[in-house]
């Protein structure tokens, strides 16, 4: 035995407590190099993971050469890959974005993008061309029904309600918005818990077909009435000439038998009663001549300029009267607009006819509105009255001849049939919108010069 390691030995045989100190030494040291490893191990893993890569094995780093390297390095390196990968990710986003947001601005169709509470998150510029004010603020977080509706509640005719309540998407055919039509389309939003957070709404812009079909649909009621008109004007005119002469016999000859001074009060009230009826005669035979001149397309040399204005001013000159006597308010409108190129005496035979028909209406303590505006190329008189209304199944008959609500006796039905041939004769059209029992407004449109 070699002399060094008799010492030693000696040594510690000789002090014991001093051999178990190194032992609990050396023990302390290896548990907390096997911490140190695994806490490393550890740490480097969390970071591999985060960026996506595999975890390290056993066998790829024993434990002395992960004491041997430097953690704090370690972690700053991966800290400096974190941050490349996450601004490359960013940029990537980014681009992304841009991309979603130019598809969702050049779209086609309008866009709008709208929490379950019916506030706006996003919308794209075809919706704010289509539905958003000029002068509106930015619309985003606003309720769609006040932006879009101008209504201050949504109502159930709203797709968007069905599709919150149970997540499927809606379409609706046609929809009436601002003046405008739209197919709207509405597709749920999901959050991250499969629950519905919104929707999704689609406008698609109809308003020009439909512009198109219902002026297509004008024109066969146009083409429709033509031949009527053409058709009844000739019997008209034929039953005209037929009676116009023995009414006029029995008329003149009532009134010379009135004058008799041989004839009991008896006798003279019921030659009275015969001179008013043929006189009642007499105007439906006049009304009846007038509609088969309808029939025939106004003569190109009797239209001039004229100030429909003062061809109205005129008209509610005379009735003003009567319209007191009736308690009925009168109130006009009359805006700046060009002169027309029109007969003179046929529109104001017009526009007589048409408050005629709006004091039948009201009867009493009513009123009567009528006023004139430009409207693009066309010049446009309204007659509003607050009367009884037009049944929805009736509107589409009134301009039809011999058509009338009024009782037997009271009306021809041929007023509003010959105001709308001869607003016809000069280009225009003349429409009606009613609600019962909310009064009626007829709209008479001209051509300006």
């Amino acid at each position: 035995m070699k002399r060094g390691q008799t010492t030693t030995s000696a040594k510690t045989r000789d002090n014991p407590a001093r051999n178990l100190d190194l032992e609990l030494k050396d023990v302390k040291e290896k548990t907390e190099d096997k911490r140190a490893v695994q806490y490393i191990r550890e740490k480097i893993n969390q970071l591999l993971q985060v960026m996506g890569t595999l975890p390290l094995k056993p066998e790829e780093l024993d434990d002395n050469t992960l004491l041997e390297l430097d953690p704090i390095g370690i972690i700053a390196g991966a800290f400096e890959q974190i941050l490349e990968y996450l601004k490359e990710t960013n940029l990537e986003l980014r681009l992304a974005k841009d991309e979603l947001q130019a598809i969702f601005d050049a779209t086609g169709v309008g866009l709008t993008l709208i929490d379950k509470d019916f506030r706006i998150l996003r919308c794209n510029e075809k919706q704010r061309e289509f539905l958003v004010d000029g002068n509106a603020d930015d619309v985003i977080g606003k309720y769609c029904y006040d932006v879009y509706c101008n209504d201050p509640s949504h109502g159930n005719a709203c797709p968007a309600v069905d599709t919150l309540g149970n997540g499927r998407g809606v379409t609706t055919i046609e929809a009436e918005m601002k003046g405008k039509y739209f197919h709207i389309i509405t597709t749920a939003l999901r959050g991250v818990d499969g629950e519905v957070a919104g929707f999704l709404k689609v406008f698609l812009d109809i308003t020009e077909r439909k512009i198109a079909e219902e002026s297509e649909a004008r024109q066969r009621e146009f083409y429709t009435r033509t031949e009527k008109l053409v058709s009844l004007g000739q019997l008209s005119a034929g039953i005209a000439h037929e009676l116009n002469t023995p009414l006029g016999t029995i008329l003149g000859y009532s009134r010379l038998l009135v004058q008799a001074k041989d004839l009991s009060s008896l006798q003279q009230e019921r030659l009275e009663i015969i001179a008013e009826q043929a006189k009642k005669a007499s105007n439906i035979i006049k009304q009846l001549s007038s509609l088969a001149r309808q029939s025939i397309p106004v003569a190109k040399e009797s239209l001039r300029a004229q100030d429909v204005n003062a061809i109205i001013k005129g008209v509610l000159k005379i009735f003003r009267g009567e319209a007191e006597n009736r308690h009925i308010v009168i109130l006009d409108g009359l805006g700046d607009i060009s002169p027309l190129r029109i007969d003179d005496r046929k529109l104001e035979q017009v526009i007589v006819n048409m408050i005629l028909n709006s004091a039948q209406a009201v009867r009493e303590n009513g009123w009567i509105r009528i006023r004139t505006f430009a409207d693009g190329n066309f010049v446009k008189i309204e007659v509003e009255d607050n009367g009884p209304g037009i049944p929805d199944q009736i509107q589409a008959r009134i301009f039809d001849p011999f058509f009338t609500t009024k009782p037997v006796g009271e009306g021809t039905g041929l007023g509003l049939s010959i105001c709308s041939a001869i607003i016809r004769e000069h280009g225009g059209s003349i429409d009606v919108k009613s609600t019962e029992g909310k009064g009626a407004l007829f709209t008479i449109t001209l051509p300006a010069i």
